[in-house]
């Protein structure tokens, strides 16, 4: 079976919208995001307003989104869901916990693609992860799901940034399914054409993203006024990270 193109993702754990730039770069349809923080719905729902991203659903709560068949009426409406689902419990900083801490949210991530099962996962979190026994369980959820899986650490210094900000990266096939990609012509990325016109192009949505709306520019995603912009932003992706780890991970299936 081919993919729809644009790819209609189902974005969960959205956070402020990096993942979103990302793969408004790859020409991809935004169909829903799940969010529970009230000020990154805040920011999502002001970037629909700006049209920098395309308007969709907002769901507040995972749990809820499962519970209340909203994932259920995602069926057949979705070819990718993109989840940098919370990394706090595999993270050295978060004590790394891992399935015992109460903020994994692997397993509603993992009820929520066998619900909707579309043929494609992109998930992202730290590297840590990698040497964290858990990640046996989450490659294991997604082959006992129906789903080939490769992976790679990328750091956004890799992309051009100023910071390493690395960040592993999981693609999820299904295997059940003929898997074809139509690349957008705009991640035909050759280096000069990423240096040059792709980040002067996302330059350009960062200034109205963060600077316009309470963030002070720094060397990295920003410097925020508040404990909240602060959050945003350190949970936050890098657009040009997301979408050259897809471009890396996809182009062989």
């Amino acid at each position: 079976m081919r993919t729809r193109y644009p790819l209609k993702e189902l974005s969960l754990f959205t956070g402020a919208g990096g993942g979103i730039l990302g793969s408004k770069l790859l020409g991809w349809r935004l169909v829903g995001c799940v969010e529970w923080d009230d000020y990154c719905q805040r920011v999502l729902r002001q970037r629909m307003e700006d049209n920098l991203i395309e308007r969709a659903p907002i769901f507040s709560d995972i749990r809820a989104f499962i519970n209340e068949e909203y994932a259920k009426a995602y069926q057949d409406m979705v070819d990718i869901i993109t989840a940098g689902f919370p990394c706090q419990p595999f993270s050295i900083a978060g004590k790394n916990k891992g399935e015992d801490d109460p903020r994994n949210m692997w397993p509603a991530t993992i009820e929520c693609i066998r619900i909707i099962r579309p043929t494609l996962v992109f998930l992202e979190n730290v590297p840590n992860l990698l040497y964290h026994s858990y990640i046996r369980t989450i490659f294991r959820d997604l082959a006992e799901s129906g789903y080939d899986v490769r992976w790679r650490v990328l750091s956004a210094r890799e992309v051009g940034a100023p910071i390493e900000r690395k960040r592993l990266w999981i693609l999820g096939s299904n295997k059940r399914k003929h898997v074809q990609i139509q690349i957008h012509k705009r991640t035909t990325i050759k280096v000069k054409f990423w240096d040059d016109e792709i980040r002067t192009g996302l330059q350009n949505v960062k200034t109205s993203w963060l600077m316009a709306h309470n963030f002070v520019d720094s060397n990295s995603n920003g410097l925020a006024k508040g404990l909240d912009e602060v959050r945003a932003i350190g949970n936050g992706q890098v657009p040009c990270q997301m979408a050259r780890a897809w471009e890396l991970l996809s182009k062989d299936i």
